[in-house]
Formats: C-alpha cells, structure tokens, sequence
C-alpha cells in the first residue's frame, strides 16, 4: 500500500514572527522504544524536542525510513510504502540543518545540527492515490532560536511604524549596526514591505571579528538602527550609544523590535516583488508534484509555449525594472544535470505575450469616440498595428526585458499614461528548451507494439527561474521565483498508417500514435467481415491517458474490452467485442478510436486523438 506523507515546517524568531525551514532535511525513524509507541505519539512536542549529538544520531541510523529536502516555504513530501518496509505505523521526525534561512556560509566554528521534534501517529486517510496524511508544525522561537545561535545564524524582525499615527510604513529601508569598542559593525540592512515589517539576516562572524582585534565584551551584538528612505534622506539614525541600552545590548539569535518614526515624510505605497509563481494556471509549488515534474492528480507533463505568470512590477529597490528567465536540464527525479550552469531564455525563445495594458488619453475624444481614455496593449513580440512592444535589451548575450514605466494620470493629454501589469511574464516555447526531433514510425503495424520500430521517447526534464535587477545594473540581479521540476514532452509522431487497408492516409506531426484496423480486413480491405471481428489497435505516448473503442452503426453504438497494457504509455493488441457478431444486420459500420493525451500548457489541454475504420458486414458471401 501506497502512504504519502506531507506537509510544511517554519521556526518562530518570536511571537509575531516566523520564518519557513526552507532546503532543510526532514528525516523519519522508526520508534526504538515500541511498547511506548501510544505514550510518544501523542506527547506534546515541547517535551520530544531534543538537539541530538554525533552519538544519538549514530544510533539510529539503522532506523532511518526515509529522508527529504523541504522547499523555498518549508513544504515536505514523502511517498511511503513497501520499498521503505513502512505499513503506516507511527515514526520519529527528525530535522537536519545544515544552514539556517537566510544564511550563505556557517562560520567555521559551527557545525550542521540534527533535532528531534517529536514522534508521530499520522491520521493517514483513503485517497485514489493511496494514504495520505498532512501535518503542518512551527517550532517555538525557544527551541528554534536556540538551533539558530548553535549555526551561528541571527536574525533581526522588526516593524517600522509612524509614531503618531501608529500605522506602518512600507518601503524604507532599515540599516543595523553593532555597537563596537573600535569600530562599529554593519550588521545589514532591509527594505520594510507592505505592514512595515522587514527582516535583517545576519552571521555571528559579523560581529565577533572587529578590523584588528576582537575588543567585543559581550557575548552578543550590541544593535542599534538607521531608517532612511531608498533614495537616502534620513528618517532615524539611533545615536551608537543606543546600543548599550539593557533592551539592545547582547542581543540573542533572534532580536525583534520595533521602530517609531516622528515627523515622517509622505512614503510612496510600495511596488509588490517581482516573482514567478505559476506555469500557466499551474502553482508550480501546490500543482506540480516536485518528484516527477508531472500536475497533481492528472498527471500531466507540459508541451508547446508556456505562459509563465506570477507578480510584475514596475520597481525593484525603487529603480526601474528589467526580468529574465533561465532554464536548466535535470534528471527524472529533478535534480539539476551539468553542475550550476543555467541557461539564459533569449528573445528568439519566446511567443507573443501581453503583459499589460498602458491606460492613456484618448485623442479620439469626444469624437468620434465617447470615451475619454483608451486602452492599449504592452506586448512581447507584438504583431497587430495597435499593439505596443515590450523593450527586450541584449546585454552581454543576455536578453532583459524592461517593464514599461509609464506612471502619469490617464486623463492628462500632456502626459504619457499609466501602465499597469497583468503579471504575465513571458510566453516559452518550450520547445526551444531542448531538442525534441520527431519520431519516424514507417513501418509500424497497427496492433503491434511502438517499440517494433521506435522505442518511446521520455519526457525531458528542466528546472525554470526567473532573474530580476534594478535597470542596467548587473550587481542587483536577484533569484525571484524558481521551479524546481517540469516534465516536458514536444515530440511529434511521422509517418503513422491510418488504417492502411481501407483509404490509407499517412500523418506526420502527430501529438500521439492512435491507430485502428481491423484484422479480417487486413490485405483484403473490402471484402467485409461476416462472423468474425478482431479489432486491432496501437496507442502510444510517454502521458499516455485513457485509451476507448467503440462502433457506430444499426443497434449501436457497440463497446469492446480492452487488453491490459503491456508497459506505461504503450497499449496495442486486439479488443474483443462486447457483442454478437454474427448478429450484427448487413451493413456498414465504423470503429472509432479515442486516445487521451496527458499533456497541458498551463492553461489548456490537447484533444483526445483518434482513427477510424469502416467496414461492411456482410452474410455469407452476400
């Protein structure tokens, strides 16, 4: 039986702040102590926590089930089942950090840290998949801000508010430093977003190591802060001897506070952060299963041009913005093939897409046009008279695409209008992505197997990102959005017989192989059947989906049962009749094939494929 465990893990940094337990291992242990099974099921995990040593860690390494990497927001899945001896028993989650979020490097005094959480019965419940259970935990901040400072990781979260209207303010930028003997030290800065809160990510070699020596007294930093606008006018700058106050002097790992601004000038409203987020109408974090590249439960792979799609903005630290993708090769599993070597989407790789619309004065206005405004599309690769180009800059080989800026009021003729995103990014061609030659397949006989002539092409696999900067400024470029795994499959299908002993019709550039004939008619397309009717047929496609027959004509329609599959995505033999052929009345009839194709863009899906035969039955030798 099939057990498929999930869910998602963050770490408190306090009471109203919590962050996700991204690129963290989560490991699953059979239960030592078995007769204490019920009892360790259901403890509260604040009395299970425990940090484990070199030791523990040996010692259970024979209990081990199996092991994974969370993702970007801490989400896990485990997929249990004979290959783990695993029957649904309650197991042991342990969680292995080798970095902290928002930590690059661990000082080299640090090592990785394994912990116990807590020892779970999950409430596994029938699905067509098989067992499914969920669960979802965040380790209080005293447990994790503990694991934080084992790794040498702190962090700061903070909210910046006007004091005097008590509201938070977005979009300034927050700058920490420690109060130093010899020299203060930077600690890091932040932009605040919407509810004015921001998050400072900083190293314990940040400020343990002065320039010369290391004068610091205390066993940790001693904070104090800067908040200015992003283009730099001052808003607070804390006096360095506010870091010897009792609330911010050795601060540990984790240090929240909150900022009061008097005399604040009007703040503009932030732009949202630019970030890839669906494939399509596909969440690729929710709606495509990270094992296999494939969609949720229709088990799809992608095909043809990919809208990609998510948040766009016009800004980026306050400077204009300009985007990019790029693409990198994995294996079936989605890890990524040929070391970090990601390749840039040029403009040559992308189809027509509109990623907004520029609101504008109308000309036109009062007449012969009653509306005062009109509206116009920002497109990539533009081909209509009225359509406006998206700006695509090469920069060192490199393709940027620039979001138009307009910002001025609509209704003003002088100025240029106002363009607002509908958060398209880019349409890819995925084909471009990979080579997907077609498959020559003269020769095949219907009924036989695809692989007599061509073995079946596997999907392809690719992890996609997106790349942000500030305009023209190569040291800003940041990751915003990556999909870790899609399955892709662009191959097309040549030289397919279409029921070649009755009008015989050879198709090339076939999504699929679909293909019917009967087998009294073989060589002898018109002499008709009288009582016998073998149905032969060949589907195939890597995604294969459902595969149906059924037959028109006096009486009808007719079914057949179909032979078991030979192998995935390769079904052919012969169907039996679900009826009495020799009472069937002369005269014509027509066998109709139905193939289903797991294939999707994003936002659409292929039709089924299908053949036909007809045939004549005939009495005797009328």
């Amino acid at each position: 039986m099939s057990y498929i465990f999930k869910g998602s893990l963050c770490g408190r940094l306090c009471d109203d702040c919590e962050e996700y337990l991204s690129n963290v291992v989560v490991k699953l242990y059979r239960i030592r102590e078995r007769e204490r099974e019920t009892v360790l099921a259901t403890a509260n995990p604040k009395n299970t926590f425990s940090i484990l040593s070199e030791k523990d860690i040996k010692a259970k390494e024979k209990l081990l089930i199996a092991q994974t990497e969370t993702g970007e927001r801490g989400q896990f899945n485990f997929e249990l089942g004979e290959n783990q001896d695993y029957e649904g028993e309650a197991f042991e989650i342990d969680v292995y950090v080798e970095r902290a979020p928002g930590q690059d490097e661990r000082p080299d005094d640090t090592s990785p840290v394994q912990f116990t959480i807590t020892t779970l019965q999950p409430q596994w419940r029938q699905t067509k998949e098989g067992q499914i259970a969920a669960w979802e935990y965040c380790i209080s901040h005293r447990f994790w801000c503990r694991i934080r400072e084992l790794l040498g990781a702190y962090v700061i979260c903070g909210q910046v508010l006007d004091c005097e209207k008590e509201i938070p303010l977005p979009g300034v930028k927050v700058s920490a430093f420690d109060r130093d003997w010899l020299q203060d030290d930077p600690l890091g800065s932040a932009l605040t977003d919407s509810t004015g809160h921001f998050r400072i990510y900083y190293s314990a070699d940040d400020f343990k190591q002065g320039t010369f020596i290391d004068v610091e007294l205390f066993g940790g930093p001693d904070i104090y802060f800067h908040v200015e606008t992003t283009l730099g006018s001052p808003l607070l700058i804390e006096d360095p001897s506010k870091g010897r106050d009792p609330d911010r002097e050795n601060a540990g790992s984790c240090f929240c506070v909150t900022l009061c601004l008097a005399d604040t000038p009007s703040i503009p409203p932030p732009e949202p952060l630019p970030f890839f987020s669906h494939i399509g109408g596909y969440d690729y974090e929710d709606d495509i299963v990270s094992a296999t590249g494939l969609t949720v439960g229709a088990d799809r792979a992608f095909f043809s041009n990919l809208r990609l799609n998510g948040t766009l903005s016009k800004k980026f630290n306050g400077s204009d913005l300009e985007y990019r993708f790029e693409v990198h090769e994995t294996d079936p599993s989605g890890n990524l093939l040929g070391g970090e070597s990601w390749e840039p989407v040029l403009e040559a790789q992308m189809g027509k897409q509109k990623i907004g619309t520029l609101q504008r004065s109308n000309p036109d206005y009062p007449v012969p046009s009653p509306n005062p405004i009109e509206n116009v599309d920002y497109v990539i690769k533009p081909n209509q008279p009225d359509e406006l180009a998206v700006n695509i800059v090469n920069d060192s080989g490199v393709d940027w695409i620039q979001v138009p800026q307009e910002a001025d009021n609509p209704l003003d003729s002088t100025g240029d209008g106002f363009f607002t995103p509908n958060h398209n990014l880019i349409s890819l061609n995925s084909r471009s992505i990979a080579s997907f030659p077609d498959v020559d397949l003269t020769g095949l006989v219907t009924g036989n197997s695809v692989t007599d002539v061509h073995p079946l092409v596997e999907n392809k696999h690719f992890a996609i990102r997106m790349i942000v900067r500030e305009k023209g400024s190569p040291g800003t470029e940041e990751v915003a959005g990556t999909c870790d795994h899609i399955s892709v499959n662009n191959t097309l299908y040549d030289g397919i017989d279409s029921h070649p002993d009755w009008y015989s019709n050879i198709r090339n550039n076939q999504l699929a192989v679909a293909m019917v004939d009967v087998a009294q008619l073989q060589g002898h397309g018109c002499l008709g059947i009288t009582t016998d009717l073998d149905v032969v047929f060949t589907a195939a496609h890597p995604n294969l989906g459902s595969v149906s027959l059924n037959m028109t004509g006096p009486g009808g329609p007719y079914n057949f049962t179909m032979p078991p599959v030979s192998s995935p995505g390769d079904h052919h033999g012969t169907a039996t009749p679900d009826f009495s052929v020799s009472d069937l009345e002369p005269c014509a009839y027509i066998v109709n094939m139905s193939v289903q194709v797991l294939l999707t863009d994003g936002d659409d899906t292929p039709s089924n494929r299908h053949d036909e035969i007809a045939f004549c039955k005939r009495n005797g030798n009328t």
